[in-house]
């Protein structure tokens, strides 16, 4: 069985074969300096339990408890899933590379605090299929606002009810990622929500109920997305540190309340809830090459709350801003706070 393992800070690595009693042999990728430590994070593969995985990595099965608490993606821990990636222990930070100085500025009384955040718009990593669009509308103008009649084309008609609501969204553009240059994900905004009225053997009549944007004729409709959602602040579990990839506001400077979208999700152990403190370094005014940049500390900016995750990616609300908030700066979720 070939196994992954996903190692940080090297790259020399080297084919190590172990020979299994029971599974026969068993390919694991791992790092030629480092080959006696337990990895940090590892692929499951078909068959794969974390009970296996504890007495395999760690020596002792009984160990699953606290792998389990190290991943909070796994919901179940009785069902895990080839392609996911386990975390089988904390990764310390080297004090040299260092992303997180201490103390950070803790926004008080925040556990507490409920944020009200209106969904306007996610990232997707392998594509949004519409369900239906929105073709043809009795009225005579281009735009369609709140309580406008249209007409709906769906997949699948017979399976359209009465009273169901449906999110008319658009396909924005994909996210390239502002560090590695590969594709995120793509950007989709949530234009507005329609409401089925009446269904007949040919399409769907529907009224706008809810409008965050403008609406026009040829926009494809999806299950319904949660729009407005009221999040508590949950306690992070685990270290991550990520990167701001993109944002719903197409301007440069981004502030409080603006929605802004992370490269880190569900499973990486990102939940809605969890607070993310936003990091940059370099000089404010001027911009110095990459290799002067480094030379420079890292500065706390501002902090970011989770309101949806995706698979690898996550929607987060601004909720305090020391600056004005980039795209690509450096985001750092700290365990416990």
């Amino acid at each position: 069985m070939k196994r992954s393992i996903l190692t940080s800070g090297c790259t020399a690595a080297v084919l190590l074969l172990l020979a299994l009693p029971v599974f026969g042999q068993r390919i694991i990728m791992v790092d030629s300096q480092t080959n006696d430590e337990v990895p940090p994070l590892v692929e499951v593969q078909e068959g794969d339990t974390l009970w296996g995985l504890c007495d395999h990595y760690l020596a002792d099965a009984r160990m699953w408890p606290t792998v389990w608490a190290l991943n909070p993606h796994i919901t179940n821990p009785h069902w895990i899933y080839p392609g996911d990636i386990i975390r089988m222990r904390r990764v310390e930070v080297a004090q040299e590379d260092a992303d997180n100085p201490l103390p950070f500025n803790y926004t008080i009384g925040a556990d507490g605090a409920r944020q009200v955040s209106i969904n306007e718009g996610f990232l997707v990593e392998k594509g949004m299929k519409p369900q239906g669009q929105l073709s043809y509308s009795p009225l005579t103008q281009h735009y369609l606002a709140l309580d406008d009649l249209v007409y709906l084309e769906m997949e699948d008609l017979d399976a359209v009810r009465v009273g169901q609501k449906f999110s008319i969204y658009t396909l924005e553009h994909d996210v390239v990622h502002p560090e590695t240059e590969e594709i995120v994900g793509t950007k989709i905004r949530i234009k507005g929500v329609v409401e089925i009225e009446n269904v007949d053997k040919h399409m769907a009549r529907a009224k706008i109920v809810a409008a965050f944007g403008e609406i026009e004729r040829g926009m494809p409709v999806a299950e319904l997305v949660d729009h407005y959602v009221v999040v508590n602040p949950k306690q992070n579990l685990i270290d991550l540190k990520g990167t701001l990839v993109d944002a719903l506001n197409p301007n440069r400077e981004l502030a409080e309340f603006d929605t802004v979208f992370l490269d880190l999700g569900a499973k990486d152990g990102v939940q809605v809830g969890n607070r993310l403190f936003i990091m940059r370094r370099g000089d404010g005014r001027y911009d110095y090459e990459l290799d002067v940049n480094r030379k420079m500390p890292w500065e706390q900016i501002g902090e970011a709350l989770v309101v949806l995750t995706r698979d690898r990616t996550a929607t987060a609300l601004i909720t305090r801003s020391a600056i004005e908030i980039r795209r690509g700066d450096r985001v750092i979720m700290q365990r416990h706070y």
